[in-house]
């Protein structure tokens, strides 16, 4: 509102003008809060008594208001203009009383307005704070002297005294004095107690080792030396033993020791003769048999349990003896306590049909020319092609070996005649054929035996891969050939399985020289 030479100021609710009435000053009245988060003012942080925006946001206030308005930052122009007198005075100058503004202010304490400020007047136990704005508690442990003469624990304002293990506390609150547990009874030995300057002992009678409050029996028996001799049997008891013999064995009159009876002494029932040992005795028995260690008889002695008794050959024990023996294609030389390898080239009648090479525990048996060794007892050619019809010998496994050694009817032979180059069964035999060149009359692959038991007795069929009939094996004087049939081959790749069985059941055993041959032919027709 004008006025001659000045102005004057009306002001709205909850503003009042100030003394010169030249400007409206905030009082409006607000919860104030020290704490605000994401521009929320925290509930938890207000005294919840009402107050101006002056009064807050000059004393510690961060937000006021139901809105939460929030308070300029100090030493700005926004600040000096609300504060205009400083921290601690509201917009007009007056002091603001920070006991009723600030929550909990001077807790432990009594809160003292002044001027601008506050200060503390703490309860016994606290101490003012450097400020003097807040209650501290006196940590009355550290101080010297001690206020316990044992165990000192601060509390909030205040201390508790307590006094270790074996001691009781006084009437004074503050010292200790020892409590005798064996005379209140508050010992728990298992025998005798002896009190001692804060707590006490226990004792326990002969016999006896301490553990902890408890008396444990000493085991004697378990001592090094024992107390009852090396043949001694211990029993322990409750603080005490005694010795105990076995049989053979007699307790001598101090009770701590074994002696030995003579059992041969007095008339024994041994039949060849009575061996007095320490607990006992001993029958003497023939040669080959031994006295059992329990039973008073004469049993069976094991010489196979010498490694001696047949060296490197296998000890077979028998009744009073044993007999040494070898694997098959060795005999045991009792010289050499070893098993010597038999040559079986050289017995009365050589095993194979050509020709015949030792080997350890064995022997080989050669091929006519032209054939390959297939297993042990089996040769095969692929003749109708000159031999050229095998294929590379790294597919098939060919081993070009020579019967250097090779005898032939109990005679040694050089190499001409006879091969020991052999054939990989285990892997497909590979055979490569020109389709062209295929003719029934004309055989593919021969087959014949070259051990002489199975000479006549043995046949060879295909047994798998014949799928349309093409392939056949024919057997003419003592050799099986496979043909093709007249038919033309509807397929390129053929995958044949030979097997060979003996025709005599009434074969020997000894004369079984090779198992079943199996042969898997992978052929390829171009």
């Amino acid at each position: 509102v004008n006025t001659v030479g000045s102005y004057t100021c009306e002001c709205g609710v909850g503003f009042k003008t100030d003394s010169t009435a030249t400007q409206c000053l905030d009082y409006r009245q607000g919860f104030c809060f020290t704490e605000v988060l994401h521009t929320m003012c925290q509930m938890s942080s207000s005294s919840r008594v009402p107050v101006s925006r002056s009064q807050c946001c000059c004393n510690r206030g961060l937000g006021w208001g139901d809105q939460c308005e929030l308070c300029p930052l100090p030493a700005t122009a926004n600040y000096k203009k609300l504060c205009p007198y400083g921290h601690g005075y509201a917009t007009d100058g007056t002091d603001i009383d920070e006991c009723k503004l600030i929550p909990g202010v001077c807790a432990n304490g009594i809160c003292i307005n002044i001027m601008g400020s506050y200060r503390c007047h703490c309860k016994p136990g606290y101490i003012a704070s450097t400020a003097g704005t807040a209650c501290v508690d006196v940590d009355e442990c550290s101080m010297s002297p001690k206020p316990c003469n044992f165990i000192c624990k601060n509390m909030e304002g205040s201390y508790v005294c307590s006094c270790p293990r074996g001691y009781m506390l006084q009437d004074d609150s503050r010292t200790c004095k020892d409590v005798d547990e064996c005379q209140s009874r508050r010992h728990n030995c298992q025998f005798s107690c002896v009190n001692s300057i804060g707590g006490f002992t226990c004792k326990c009678p002969a016999g006896f080792s301490q553990h902890h409050t408890a008396c444990k029996d000493i085991n004697e028996c378990l001592s090094e030396r024992g107390p009852c001799g090396q043949q001694g049997i211990c029993q322990n008891s409750v603080g005490s033993f005694s010795c105990e013999c076995p049989q053979g064995f007699i307790l001598d009159s101090l009770g701590l020791s074994c002696d030995d009876v003579d059992e041969c002494a007095p008339d024994h029932r041994c039949q060849f003769g009575c061996q007095n040992v320490a607990g006992g005795f001993r029958c003497s028995c023939p040669e080959g048999y031994t006295q059992h260690q329990q039973w008073n008889q004469c049993v069976d002695d094991n010489e196979c349990l010498n490694p001696g008794s047949c060296g490197s050959a296998s000890c077979f024990n028998t009744l009073g003896s044993f007999k040494c023996g070898c694997p098959s294609g060795f005999n045991f030389d009792p010289v050499s306590t070893s098993c010597e390898d038999v040559d079986e080239c050289v017995s009365f009648m050589s095993p194979c049909r050509y020709g015949c090479s030792n080997t350890q525990g064995g022997f080989m048996c050669g091929c006519p020319a032209g054939y390959y060794r297939a297993g042990q007892g089996h040769c095969v050619s692929a003749a109708g092609f000159g031999g050229g019809g095998l294929g590379p010998e790294e597919e098939n496994g060919l081993s070009p070996e020579t019967c250097y050694g090779c005898k032939t009817n109990r005679h040694q032979k050089k190499s001409e005649g006879v091969s020991l180059a052999s054939v990989d069964v285990d892997q497909p035999l590979k055979l490569l054929l020109n389709r062209s060149q295929l003719k029934p009359s004309e055989a593919i692959l021969e087959l014949l035996p070259a051990v002489r038991a199975l000479s006549q007795r043995v046949m060879y069929t295909i047994t798998a891969g014949k799928h349309d009939g093409f392939f056949q094996i024919r057997q003419r004087a003592g050799i099986s050939y496979l043909h093709s049939t007249h038919r033309t081959p509807s397929m390129r790749r053929y995958r044949l399985q030979i097997r060979s069985s003996a025709l005599s059941k009434e074969m020997d055993r000894d004369e079984r020289l090779a198992p079943n041959l199996h042969m898997t032919l992978h052929i390829t027709l171009q």
